[in-house]
């Protein structure tokens, strides 16, 4: 199997993969509402780890103050990629609607 994040992005790319033979039994998608995703703008991640301000905040203090915002997701970068989103994924949903399954990741992650 696969795990592929953020891939195919367009129509084209999931065609791509399906005529390499990578044609896949099971697709997930997370959903939650655009102003939510704005909202996380407001994760914050430390090496490998990452938390949520709302969700997964670290209980450590020490942690806490050493957290730092990443640079590549401002309001209006966010904005434009769920504008691209908008636009490319309804054919993608429909290349594997018959093995797509939508998860509502608007909720707290240990009921993700």
């Amino acid at each position: 199997g696969w795990i592929l994040e953020g891939f195919p992005e367009n129509q084209e790319q999931a065609w791509m993969l399906q005529s390499s033979g990578i044609i896949p039994r099971h697709v997930e998608t997370a959903s939650r509402p655009d102003l939510i995703q704005l909202e996380d703008l407001l994760r914050i991640a430390l090496l490998l780890e990452v938390y949520h301000t709302t969700f997964d905040w670290p209980s450590d203090p020490l942690v806490q103050q050493r957290l730092v915002k990443p640079e590549d997701l401002s309001e209006q970068e966010m904005s434009k990629k769920l504008l691209k989103y908008h636009r490319n994924f309804p054919e993608v949903f429909q290349i594997y609607q018959k093995v797509l399954k939508s998860i509502n990741v608007d909720q707290p992650s240990m009921d993700v």
